[in-house]
């Protein structure tokens, strides 16, 4: 979807990584099995930490096996499918084509309608299969688009949508009403909408799309001229959302992935923030 939820992985140890990487081989083969070839090219990093937190939090237990691609044929260790584990395929199909719906009312071209056109189906299958995820992520997404019309001001209202989406998401998968998980969920979900703006600022300017910080702060000339003007202001949005986050983390107890998800958590997030207010180019997709 964003891919701005990564671990460092100079920082991770072989196990973690040999695990990350099969959550991410196991939601694009379980993609492939569940909607067919051309859905798989949705997985994205975001989701493996999802799928990692959500698999830890409720203690489904984990099967693996050793399978090739016809990308790599080269067999790797990824996760089998389970009820967990297909639940949030589905509801990565309900976000691509979601996304792909508003990347085309915000003024996106002939490659951004082919995209919405060729997910339909798979969306309305995926919907069928979760209702309720389908009218979360529906209802969020419409009072986004209402905000987005209103040209709405103050980050913290027009992120909730995106906040609240993931929180919502993230309890009904499980099935819990743990307010840490909740919040963990609410600030992660945050961060990915912050960071996204900040990282679109640039090419939401010069194509006059909406953007909440253009929409707050005005005119920018172009990416550094934004940064340097607001970056502490910037900084602090990021480090707060950060922090938070963080902090559910810390009072939750995690067992087989918490090593992986605290390289996440408290690394891949502060690495992402000085990424981002860093870079005077929109960030390139992240390779792990």
């Amino acid at each position: 979807m964003y891919g701005y939820v990564v671990p460092v992985k100079a920082e991770l140890g072989q196990a973690d990584f040999c695990l990350y990487r099969a959550f991410y081989c196991g939601i694009c083969k379980s993609t492939g099995k569940m909607f067919g070839q051309w859905p798989r090219f949705t997985t994205n990093y975001d989701m493996v930490f999802l799928s990692v937190l959500l698999h830890d939090y409720s203690k489904q237990e984990v099967t693996f096996s050793n399978e090739g691609c016809v990308c790599n044929p080269k067999k790797k260790t990824i996760v089998c499918r389970n009820e967990l584990f297909d639940k949030i395929v589905a509801v990565n199909i309900l976000l691509s084509y979601n996304k792909a719906q508003d990347d085309v009312f915000d003024g996106g071209g002939a490659k951004k309608k082919m995209a919405r056109r060729m997910l339909k189906k798979h969306y309305l299958k995926a919907a069928a299969l979760l209702p309720e995820a389908d009218k979360i992520i529906t209802e969020q997404y419409g009072k986004l688009l209402e905000l987005e019309k209103q040209n709405a001001k103050g980050i913290d209202i027009v992120a909730d949508c995106f906040a609240s989406m993931t929180e919502k998401l993230g309890l009904l998968l499980t099935g819990a009403s743990d307010e840490q998980l909740g919040k963990l969920l609410y600030n992660v979900g945050k961060f990915v909408y912050v960071a996204d703006a900040i990282d679109d600022v640039d090419e939401d300017y010069k194509k006059k799309r909406y953007n909440p910080f253009l929409a707050e702060y005005g005119d920018c000339k172009n990416r550094k001229q934004f940064l340097e003007a607001h970056k502490s202001e910037l900084t602090f949005l990021l480090a707060s959302t950060v922090n938070r986050a963080i902090e559910c983390f810390n009072k939750m107890t995690f067992t087989g992935a918490s090593d992986l998800m605290r390289n996440i958590v408290h690394k891949g997030l502060r690495s992402k923030c000085e990424e981002l207010l860093g870079s005077e180019k929109k960030l390139p997709p992240p390779k792990i």
